[in-house]
């Protein structure tokens, strides 16, 4: 926004308009929380907070050279919600699962098909082996 804009509408000088979120961000944001829940709920997979943890300090850099605001992304950024609830929708379509899903072993095969596609879920994904190991999966196994 212009300054002579800025004063014509009435607006704070200073104040910006908030930018669309990035699609990176969004991607990463939807990637890592659907990662952490289907760790939280699937007893043989972890989270990974490394791979976590390293794809959000590129994302924060890529979103500094971008023009955003690192330590106030709310005062540069417009809210991502809509953006995240659809690709969340998607996720769980390709799934098949219900918004609100409950079946733990339906839950793991997704995390498990996220890992064999290499994609951005499951690359915060970690199989938990060993002898101890249960796959829910398997028939007769699970809870």
């Amino acid at each position: 926004m212009t300054l002579a804009l800025a004063v014509m509408l009435g607006c704070p000088l200073g104040a910006q308009e908030l930018r669309p979120a990035p699609g990176y961000f969004v991607d990463a944001m939807v990637a890592i929380t659907t990662a952490e829940n289907i760790a939280t709920t699937c007893p043989n997979l972890s989270f990974d907070a490394v791979a976590a943890s390293d794809v959000t300090t590129e994302v924060m850099e890529a979103l500094a050279a971008d023009g955003f605001d690192g330590k106030n992304l709310q005062g540069s950024m417009a809210d991502p919600a809509e953006a995240v609830r659809g690709k969340q929708a998607a996720f769980r379509e390709k799934h098949k699962l219900a918004q609100d899903e409950a079946d733990f072993i339906r839950i793991c095969m997704a995390g498990f098909a996220e890992i064999r596609e290499a994609s951005q879920v499951g690359g915060f994904l970690i199989e938990i082996t060993g002898e101890d190991a249960v796959d829910p999966t398997k028939d007769g196994q699970g809870g």
